[in-house]
């Protein structure tokens, strides 16, 4: 690729250094927010007036995008903010309308894994969500151009349901219109799962097909170069419009749109140099749009068709259509396996194979979908008719999907790659593809000069061959995660508990894991942090007590084990006298995915390779009147390092642990009880005299956690404090005789 002659991939580049440098560091640190999107208090319910910009609609209701908002107490300020209301609205976009809901400022990614929803809205030029209760116009708009669309979209969207079944409604309602709010969340896991997602997304082979294909009809047809082109743009912007406007859809727009240009103006179409200006276009109107999966995903694979395929397919391919084929989509899956693997942690092996069937048979069910629209309006069974064919391949692309997942290894779970791995990757990659170049080089001047000294498999073929070998092996660098002999990350689990212990070659252990305010703690936050490690399997799992902040979690784990997501080995509970319903409903639900209980208390001891835990409370088949009062209390010590582990122990449990006289100094105390006044009494920080301590508590929490009280007790001890609520997750590595500890954002 000659940068010289394109002159526009070079403005591109710089571009988008100049966005890295500008931003970077505040994305990477979570302080991507200003002070306007910090303005209004999270939380607040209030009255919001503006123009509704956008429509979209949900599982429930519709989002409303509003422009020019603004609230009774700053009526200077105005904000574009994102409003989901879970009803029917009558109002149309251009509306002017008050509505009123709860304020929500946008969440920064607090744990690895856990999806960056401030950078998401930042990249749609959002600066606020809302959860609308009550709307009311204030000035009804005109009708325009936006709402006709959006009507039409709604129209099609419920043809489409009167169609066909709901299943392959809702996916030709995706396919076809870009609304994905009907889609089964199991629908949505089998496509990513098997790594054909992207077939149910706008994309470019939507564009090629509906867009390109227009032109070309036109063009048999008789219509002018002229009149073709304008026609089809026009109808491509609609087009673009009506399914939402995905980035991959506006990259495909321009790139088609500067195709049928260059044939207009009889010159040669470069692909690089078009998906350059189509790049410069949506990072000059959104430079955040740089971070988002759906523009790398969307612009890499076209790199990949642009770059990396073409030299693969002259290696391999031989004028076979099939090796064709199967070069054409490596190049695509080795360009876009570093970002797959960043945002989605696990490689889907088969993905290959199934996109070579599946791919080609996209444009058959877009154009049967079609039909079977067109045909409905002569009758819903004209419409059935024509569609049929779209129903009978999407129930194929499910068979097939299903059954790549039941064949071994059909998904890999590697985590998410260093950022100083991918550049590496991509190094060798780019290095590869150079070599490439210059060996189908030297193999198409022998066959135009000298077609006698090159034989079936000359040395060109045994360098190239040697140079994919080299390519594949490389992505094992993908996999490659230094990591420390320990390790214990404290999740950011809101008001909860939830600490994940790493140890290389000795297994993951979790401790607790629940939330009393954030919904699903399992599914948003400590699931995808395991997958982000790339852990599959749970050696054990610590319950300290059964309030809802600590379980609440580890019961959605517990599914996951049963779907076969996760493997969990054992759950070790306090060994107490009496057990309430909750302690023996969350025994039947271990006992059900037949994992092994093991009951723990003081004076046990549990070792694995160097790393000692000691158990300190409850007292063995004591009875206790509270459930914070049995709570489990262990010391980890692995050489010189130690951690205290205390759940939310007060009242009896603290009494006893302190006539134990087994409590130690100690490196790190986990604080119990997110930081409660009525816990860590002076007499036991005395005793374990901590060198940092870490609190898990949620922002604004109702309890004033962490309280004055016991922050004051803390600092008497010069003890380094770590807070959730303010740093995100917590972590430590350490080798037993040094240490580091780092957060993940800080606010």
């Amino acid at each position: 690729m000659c940068l010289k002659k394109r002159p526009i991939c070079l403005v591109v580049l710089l571009l988008i250094l100049l966005i890295l440098i500008s931003t970077g560091n505040s994305v990477r640190t979570g302080t991507i927010l200003d002070d306007q999107e910090l303005a209004l208090a999270d939380g607040e319910k209030l009255w919001i007036w503006g123009e509704i910009e956008n429509k979209e609609p949900k599982t429930e209701g519709f989002a409303i995008t509003l422009k020019g908002a603004y609230t009774k107490n700053a009526p200077q300020e105005q904000y574009r903010i994102q409003v989901y209301i879970s009803k029917e609205i009558s109002c149309q976009i251009g509306d002017k309308i008050k509505i009123y809901g709860k304020i929500k400022r946008l969440q920064v990614s607090r744990n690895k894994g856990m999806f960056y929803q401030a950078l998401y809205y930042k990249a749609k030029k959002i600066q606020y969500i809302c959860n609308g209760e009550s709307l009311e116009i204030i000035q009804a708009g005109k009708m325009n151009l936006r709402e006709h669309i959006f009507n039409v979209r709604m129209m099609l969207y419920h043809r489409l349901q009167e169609i066909y079944p709901q299943e392959e409604a809702e996916l030709l309602a995706a396919i076809l219109l870009g609304i994905k709010s009907g889609l089964e969340e199991e629908t949505k896991n089998l496509y990513q799962k098997a790594g054909i997602l992207h077939l149910i997304s706008i994309s470019g082979l939507h564009i090629s097909c509906i867009g390109l294909g227009l032109y070309h009809f036109l063009r048999k047809a008789g219509v002018s170069f002229a009149s073709s082109g304008i026609a089809t743009t026009l109808f491509l912007v609609f087009y673009g419009i009506l399914s939402g406007e995905s980035v991959s859809a506006c990259r495909a727009i321009i790139m088609a749109v500067l195709m049928m240009g260059a044939w207009y103006l009889g010159r040669s179409y470069d692909l690089l140099t078009a998906l350059s200006y189509a790049a410069l276009l949506i990072l000059v109107q959104s430079p955040y749009q740089l971070y988002q999966a759906g523009f790398q995903l969307s612009f890499g694979a076209v790199l990949g068709i642009g770059i990396v395929s073409p030299e693969f397919v002259k290696a391999f391919g031989r004028n076979n259509k099939i090796l064709d084929a199967v070069a054409m989509n490596l190049g695509i899956q080795l360009t876009t396996l570093p970002i797959i693997l960043y945002y989605y942690y696990e490689i889907p092996l088969y993905s290959l194979f199934l996109n070579l069937i599946l791919v080609p048979l996209m444009s058959l069910i877009l154009c049967s979908g079609l039909l079977g629209l067109v045909l409905s309006y002569l009758g819903l069974g004209f419409g059935k008719f024509g569609g049929a064919g779209a129903v009978v391949l999407l129930k194929f692309y499910e068979k097939l999907a299903d059954s790549t997942l039941q064949l071994p290894f059909s998904n890999i779970r590697w985590g998410q790659p260093e950022l100083i791995n991918i550049g590496g990757y991509y190094f060798v990659l780019a290095l590869g593809v150079y070599v490439l170049h210059k060996m189908n080089g030297r193999k198409d001047k022998i066959l135009r000069e000298e077609t006698h000294l090159y034989g079936e498999y000359g040395w060109e073929d045994k360098v190239s061959f040697s140079c994919i070998c080299v390519v594949l092996v490389s992505c094992l660098l993908l996999k490659y995660h230094p990591q420390s002999l320990l390790k214990i990350t404290m999740l950011d689990v809101g008001q909860g508990d939830g600490i994940v212990i790493e140890q290389k070659q000795g297994g993951v252990y979790l401790v607790d894991g629940g939330s009393s305010d954030v919904t699903q703690v399992g599914k948003y936050r400590i699931f995808p942090f395991l997958k982000a490690e790339g852990i599959s399997k749970i050696q054990g799992i610590f319950i300290s007590h059964m309030d809802t902040d600590h379980i609440s979690g580890i019961k959605e784990l517990l599914e996951y084990q049963a779907q076969g997501e996760l493997q969990i080995e054992r759950v070790y509970l306090p060994d107490i006298g009496k057990k309430d319903d909750i302690y023996k409903e969350m025994e039947e639900k271990i006992m059900q995915q037949n994992i092994e209980l093991v009951y723990l208390s003081r004076g046990m001891k549990l070792e694995q390779k160097g790393l000692e835990i000691q158990l300190l409370q409850p007292v063995s088949k004591e009875i206790y009147q509270d459930r914070n009062e049995y709570s489990m209390v262990f010391r980890l010590t692995y050489k010189d390092f130690s951690m205290l582990f205390t759940g939310d122990v007060e009242g009896k449990g603290e009494e006893e642990m302190l006539q134990s006289e087994q409590l130690e100094k100690t490196t790190i105390l986990k604080a119990a009880h997110h930081g409660s006044e009525y816990t860590m009494c002076e007499e036991v920080l005395a005793q374990i005299q901590p060198v940092f301590t870490w609190i898990s508590c949620g922002k604004n929490n109702s309890y004033g956690h962490p309280h004055k009280a016991l922050l004051d007790r803390i600092e008497q001890l010069n003890s380094e404090i770590y807070v959730t609520m303010d740093q995100g997750a917590i972590t430590v590595e350490t080798d037993g005789e040094h240490m580091i500890i780092y957060e993940k954002c800080r606010q």
